[in-house]
């Protein structure tokens, strides 16, 4: 996410194999739980799952990865959020569904009554437009900065260089933005450049929430760190240790307070060592990975405590187009055509599906027919014989980026064993600590030559897909990728109020991301749980698994 927009993923970064995936599904539809309910709720019962690794970040304005968002959406509540059960974007710190002016660009939203930061203090709009303030400035860097494009003023101003731009422009600029969003009473108005369709969507996310001004000129570049990271949402950051653990507690001040007392984070990044973890009873939920099936499938009890249901992500090979050999686009339709996604499953990954395009089956824009990147290798052959010599030439100094640890390791020589037998190219295996890897995809002059990720929706909308992720003008994207024809596709298909013809357009330019391959598409995901049976509303949905209503998830009395 360096200049474009992408979003993340659960909130529980379980997701041990791949351990850092670009999306977060903070807005969820129905599903099944992992843990009905109707038990009774211990009231000082505490909850420990796995995010993986450390955060790189947890400003809510800047984050843009699975573990770091998962933190944010505890401890802030947006404007909107999503209901678990339906997918709809309902009330959260707004009362009521915003009023939307006759020609579409303008929303308005109204507080509720009585909110308040967990240490006491009342919230007012002007919270809420700090916090849209810092997402545009381009002093912070958001990675989801292009998520407020759509806000009149934006991205004239997240686009300027707070370093080198005039700095009489910067405040023009600055000035003009923050004109666009209106305060009036309990009142908060964005005006927009076009109709947006998705606009409330985004208001449900985690790139609005209401920083605290104060909190952030206190901490400065460490206002993340407990004593400062002051929220509205259900639960306090109480504890940071480094490396180790985050230990979140139930927020008394909230308006819905949280069944739970305690939830703890640790960071296992070794699959196995969670297992081991779940095992033992030191983690109350653990994400569920291929080398983990035999045992389970043995154990009777592991056996009783699998939950399934839909992920929604997406995973796939990213190549950095800007260099050698993946700027030609004959070396990236080889490489995505010549590996056979169905063995991928079958042998290795286990849990998921084989996927020819981007946006995940169930979700709106999915894309069946589309098969061009398909397991073909004669036609793979053929692309790479038609690369240029420059590009072929630098098919001997490959590599493949990946967060390291063992389970990551065997996944990625498979990919490995194929473009050697298949194309007769050598592959070396780059593996990185894991929050190095995510500062490196952040930036897009330390994007690697070739990347493994995944994307998992924000919210029900072929935007969040398309224009979040592959848009030239995103501040996520991690391609480097330009297609006039798809960019101008998708920026028509945002502001279409004809539902049918914006359909149409996405499914046009989704078959134009396939056909440039930018990225190899490899698998959707699918949810696979251990969680213990005191666990309760524990919820699998279909853009992931998470926690959507963190309010509801509660343990019982363990007995």
């Amino acid at each position: 996410m360096t200049q474009t927009r992408n979003r993340i993923w659960p909130l529980l970064s379980l997701m041990t194999l791949l351990a850092l995936v670009v999306g977060a599904c903070t807005q969820t539809g129905g599903g099944p739980n992992a843990s009905g309910g109707g038990d009774q709720a211990d009231p000082n019962g505490e909850l420990t799952t796995n995010m993986s690794a450390e955060p790189d970040t947890i400003d809510p304005q800047v984050e843009s990865f699975v573990n770091e968002i998962g933190v944010t959406m505890r401890v802030f509540e947006p404007l909107m959020t999503a209901d678990v059960k339906t997918g709809k974007v309902i009330p959260a710190a707004a009362k009521d569904q915003p009023k939307i002016s006759s020609d579409g660009k303008t929303y308005t939203y109204t507080l509720r009554d009585g909110l308040k930061y967990s240490d006491g203090k009342a919230i007012t709009p002007n919270d809420f437009k700090y916090g849209w303030q810092r997402l545009c400035d381009p002093a912070t860097a958001g990675d989801y900065a292009f998520t407020g494009y759509i806000v009149v003023g934006c991205e004239a101003w997240n686009s300027m260089d707070a370093k080198k731009d005039d700095p009489a422009k910067i405040a023009a600029a600055k000035t003009t933005f923050l004109n666009s969003i209106k305060v009036s009473g309990n009142d908060i108005s964005f005006t927009l450049t076009d109709p947006a369709p998705y606009f409330n969507a985004i208001a449900s996310i985690w790139v609005g929430a209401p920083a605290r001004e104060d909190m952030v000129t206190k901490g400065g570049d460490k206002w993340t760190e407990p004593s400062t990271f002051i929220g509205n949402g259900p639960f306090i950051l109480s504890e940071w240790k480094h490396n180790e653990k985050m230990v979140l507690t139930r927020n008394p001040n909230y308006r819905n307070p949280a069944k739970l007392a305690k939830w703890t984070q640790v960071m296992i990044n070794e699959g196995a060592v969670a297992f081991a973890a779940y095992r033992n009873s030191e983690l109350d939920v653990f994400g569920v990975a291929a080398e983990d099936l035999r045992t389970i499938d043995g154990d009777a009890t592991l056996k009783s405590q699998v939950a399934e249901g839909p992920q929604g992500c997406s995973f796939y090979m990213g190549f950095n187009t800007t260099k050698a050999p993946f700027d030609d686009k004959n070396v990236r339709i080889a490489f995505a055509k010549s590996f056979d996604r169905a063995a991928y499953i079958t042998d290795v990954q286990k849990i998921g599906k084989p996927s020819t395009s981007f946006i995940s089956e169930g979700l709106p824009g999915f894309d069946g027919s589309d098969t061009f990147q398909k397991f073909d290798v004669t036609a793979a052959k053929a692309a790479l014989a038609q690369a240029t010599p420059a590009a072929q030439a630098a098919l001997s100094a490959i590599k493949l980026t990946y967060n390291s640890n063992a389970r990551n390791k065997t996944r990625l020589e498979w990919f490995q064993n194929q473009w050697k037998t298949n194309l007769g190219v050598n592959v070396t295996l780059d593996p990185v600590e894991s929050t190095t890897y995510t500062q490196l995809l952040k930036k897009s002059d330390s994007t690697p030559q070739s990347y493994y990720i995944g994307w998992c929706p924000d919210y029900y909308d072929q935007q969040d897909w398309l224009t979040t992720v592959f848009d030239s003008k995103s501040t996520i994207s991690h391609t480097a990728w330009k297609n006039p024809q798809f960019d101008q596709l998708v920026e028509s298909a945002d502001k279409e109020p004809d539902t049918k013809k914006r359909d149409d357009m996405y499914l046009q330019a989704s078959k134009i991301l396939s056909q440039d391959a930018p990225v190899a598409f490899v698998y959707y995901g699918t949810t696979k749980l251990l969680v213990k049976p005191y666990v309760k509303n524990y919820y699998i949905t279909a853009l992931g698994f998470e926690v959507a209503a963190f309010t509801d998830v509660f343990v019982t009395k363990k007995t």
